[in-house]
């Protein structure tokens, strides 16, 4: 029998993580829901940043909300246009220069597609 996973927490999670967090469970032998095999292919297939833990270090350091960062690493914007949508969580509209810096970040950081 299946012990149901429980909640325990609430956390902004890139999908390289939650992807991680999968493949330790089919690992250690436990088997999956439908839930949680839907989630992995949704993952899989959007899954756009693999260096997702330098990418989010960096964009905190550069002082983004962990929300927002986690969206960035998550939605991979290509240019300011794509990522200013993205600064929704965040106190002030950052600087035009910071905008350049989080996409430098992430052009460096994760794969384009």
């Amino acid at each position: 029998m299946v012990t149901p996973l429980k909640i325990t927490d609430y956390k902004n999670v890139p999908y390289g993580k939650i992807l991680d967090v999968i493949k330790e469970l089919l690992l250690s032998g436990r088997e999956l829901d439908q839930i949680a095999l839907r989630v992995n292919e949704y993952v899989n297939k959007f899954n756009k940043c693999n260096n997702y833990e330098s990418a989010l270090k960096k964009l905190l350091e550069l002082g983004l909300k962990d929300v927002t960062a986690v969206l960035i690493v998550n939605i991979v914007p290509s240019t300011i246009d794509e990522l200013k949508p993205l600064m929704n969580f965040e106190s002030d509209v950052p600087s035009k220069d910071k905008l350049e810096e989080i996409i430098k970040v992430i052009k460096s950081e994760c794969r384009q597609s």
